[in-house]
């Protein structure tokens, strides 16, 4: 490996900051990954659809929005269809889209390392330039990051990247779970002095931190709760130091951590911004697909959500429940759309089919019957009556024949054709490409590694698979069309578990691991615990959405809007307007503000614990500050022993739930929001021990229960003495 200390690129000489004032950018539109096979077998990553819109156009919105003038993208595989899509797209056009747009193709490349050597060698890149992958998809402004880099590198012409990473908690579910990256910051600069990733997958779950670290700098902070959408402002040296070190294959594990590392050779640094706001994401494997997916449908990627049809040919429109409709949907009388759910145009949906939770593309047939849960199921699909899907993509133009199964995190690739009463389960995945020969000779795959691994999936499309107009009967029924997909590397976890997270989990400050040590629960519980929520969530890469009913619906708009209210530290008056206007537009019962209450309480409480905050402490934050809005939804002693039941209902599938439910129930009973009277009343009742889990999680609140009724037999003692002490004067 070759190493210098002066890297040039772009034409510039070393250590020249380009005055340069054109933005430019460069779009990786391969993957560089094995994640989503079968289909992108057929079609690159960047032009599969996210919620019906190509995963690229929300990359180019991003970039039109930070003012980006120039486009580079940079194609290994599948270089025609993503040339022809943008030719034909409003990007291409002088009045719509960017000044310069331009594909690179290097059919040879198949990591971020080769795209960033074959870009030095070309000699296109004129000043900072900004790096991102063709499956982005966020609402975050960066004028101000590109000002604040500018800055930085006219003040110090080694500054040679700036990442722009995004605060959220260690388990948000956009978060890759197998490797995970831990920066280590000086706050005062906000350079990142050390990067290491750490392997979930391998015994090493720590990580070395070089002792000359903490001689350089007074002060350090290590970070594990960013999430890292690859979006990056790079100097013209960037792409120069890829070619002097041929090793350099990814982005972070290779080049971050090595320039890091070696940082008294090259004298170059590297910075982070830290954004707090805003949505920034990446569509990197099926389950941040799902999760990515869910989070445009309820909005927090707002401007680009369906209705606002930032998008050429949308028109959808928003109703009740975050549901999304285009013009000339054919809805049958009996059918029911749940909430949670897009429909694209010209898509007929058949009698008593109950879709929810889901997205359905174009031009897609619908039979009667159906039961859609959890699924995507992109254009031009035709699901014969009677089927079932249920946490699945269908892809384009397939067919499910009548009375199907589809389940369990299946994938139905292009084209398939599913015969009549075919089961397609066990998250098996279904493509018309047969394979010529094992996967596992082919010299292009590798180990599945992060964003930026050298495997390849879209790479290989021509020698190892074949396209086929027959079909496996076995798999997909007597003259049915497809194969049996078989990998040589199993999906990992992170693909295919899903963390069902509630509501906003980006506001949280200061993220550590949680403290075990507050839970009344043993970790067997825990455990126990957590396989039964994943059981409930149907354990996929979408999660599951039974018939859900209106009441459900405006739960959990109740609950999303106190959660931003207390997260947000939203006034009590604007919180209890919000509320009740919802309560009022809804017809809803006091029973079930109480009950949205209850949730989001707990769950704020619980995320308070998360950051290493005690349940005491994190339960007079929250109940302090917010216990005169209960007030307003608690009217008398049985809506307080109502309230408890709610409480320790929601704290019942929590791991620190016994530790919060007495807690909670202290600070309720000290505030006098809760009286004596209505703690006794909710601890005899029968529903406060209805299962095991409400058994278990009120084993803490025991001791202050004792206590009262001690203390009401000390006060009655005390009421005695007085008034015997008053007959014998």
């Amino acid at each position: 490996m070759s190493k210098k200390s002066n890297a040039s690129g772009g034409g510039k000489k070393g250590g020249e900051v380009d005055q340069d004032t054109t933005l430019q950018a460069v779009v990786l539109a391969d993957s560089f990954q094995n994640r989503f096979r079968p289909l992108t077998l057929e079609k690159p990553r960047c032009l599969l659809t996210l919620a019906n819109v190509p995963l690229i156009e929300y990359t180019f919105e991003f970039l039109a929005l930070a003012g980006v003038e120039d486009v580079y993208v940079f194609c290994s595989a599948h270089s025609d269809q993503i040339d022809e899509y943008i030719r034909n797209s409003k990007w291409s056009s002088p009045v719509t889209g960017f000044r310069k747009l331009q594909i690179i193709v290097s059919p040879n490349s198949s990591s971020v390392g080769d795209a960033m050597r074959e870009l030095d060698a070309k000699q296109l890149i004129t000043a900072d330039f900004l790096l991102v992958s063709g499956d982005i998809v966020s609402n975050l402004p960066l004028e101000p990051i590109l000002q604040e880099h500018r800055l930085r590198r006219q003040a110090d012409k080694n500054a040679i990247m700036t990442m722009i990473l995004r605060q959220a908690a260690p388990s948000h579910r956009t978060k890759s779970k197998e490797e995970e990256g831990v920066f280590i910051v000086e706050p005062e600069t906000s350079r990142c002095v050390y990067y290491e990733e750490i392997d979930r997958k391998s015994k090493k779950q720590y990580i070395s931190i070089p002792p000359e670290l903490f001689k350089r700098h007074k002060s350090l902070e290590v970070r594990n709760d960013l999430i890292d959408c690859y979006v990056d402002i790079c100097s013209p040296d960037v792409p120069a130091l890829f070619t002097e070190n041929f090793d350099y294959q990814q982005i972070r594990r290779h080049f971050v951590h090595g320039i890091l590392q070696d940082w008294e050779l090259y004298g170059k640094t590297i910075h982070c911004h830290i954004a707090t706001k805003h949505y920034a994401a990446r569509v990197r494997s099926l389950r941040t697909y799902d999760a990515v997916t869910k989070d445009i449908i309820s909005r927090w990627t707002y401007p680009l959500c369906p209705d606002s049809n930032t998008f050429d040919g949308q028109n959808y429109q928003y109703q009740r429940g975050n549901i999304y409709k285009e013009d000339n949907v054919v809805l049958g009388r009996s059918c029911v759309i749940n909430p949670q759910t897009i429909i694209g145009g010209e898509t007929s949906i058949g009698d008593g089919t109950h879709v929810g939770n889901s997205v359905i593309g174009k031009n897609c047939k619908i039979g009667k019957n159906v039961t859609i849960e959890g699924s995507y199921i992109w254009d031009s699909v035709v699901v014969e009556d009677g089927c079932v899907v249920r946490d699945s993509i269908v892809a384009c133009n397939a067919t499910l024949g009548a009375g199907s199964q589809v389940e369990q995190s299946a994938i139905v690739s292009f084209d398939v054709k599913l015969a009549p009463k075919t089961i397609i389960n066990g998250r098996k995945r279904i493509t018309t490409y047969k394979r010529s020969r094992q996967l596992n000779n082919n010299s292009d795959d590798t180990d599945d590694e992060d964003e930026d691994g050298d495997g390849d999936d879209e790479a290989e499309d021509s020698s190892d698979e074949t396209e086929s107009t027959g079909g496996d009967e076995a798999t997909v029924g007597a003259g049915g069309k497809g194969y049996l997909y078989i990998d040589s590397d199993p999906e990992d976890s992170d693909e295919v578990k899903i963390i069902d997270c509630l509501g906003p989990i980006y506001e949280l400050e200061d993220l550590d691991l949680s403290d075990e040590s507050i839970s009344v629960f043993s970790s067997d519980d825990e455990s126990r615990l957590k396989k039964k929520k994943v059981r409930r969530t149907s354990g996929s890469f979408a999660t599951s959405a039974s018939e859900e009913t209106d009441e459900d619906a405006w739960h959990k708009e109740a609950v999303l809007s106190l959660r931003t209210a207390l997260e947000k530290n939203h006034p009590v008056e604007v919180a209890g307007l919000e509320i009740n206007s919802l309560r009022m537009a809804n017809d809803a019962s006091w029973h079930q503000v109480r009950r949205a209450s209850a949730s989001a309480y707990v769950a704020r409480i619980d995320d308070l614990v998360e950051q290493k905050s005690t349940a005491a402490v994190a339960c007079g934050q929250v109940l302090t500050r917010w216990a005169p809005l209960l007030g307003r939804m608690i009217h008398d002693r049985e809506d307080q022993t109502d309230f408890l039941n709610l409480i320790q209902k929601e704290c019942s599938v929590r791991a620190r739930g016994g530790a919060i439910l007495l807690h909670m129930t202290q600070k309720l009973y000290e505030l006098d929001t809760i009286e004596e009277d209505a703690i006794n009343k909710w601890w005899a009742d029968s529903k406060s021990t209805s299962t095991p889990e409400m058994v278990k999680v009120r084993a803490a609140t025991q001791p202050f229960i004792t206590w009262l009724a001690e203390a009401e037999e000390d006060e009655d003692e005390e009421e005695e003495d007085e008034d015997e002490d008053g007959d014998s004067e």
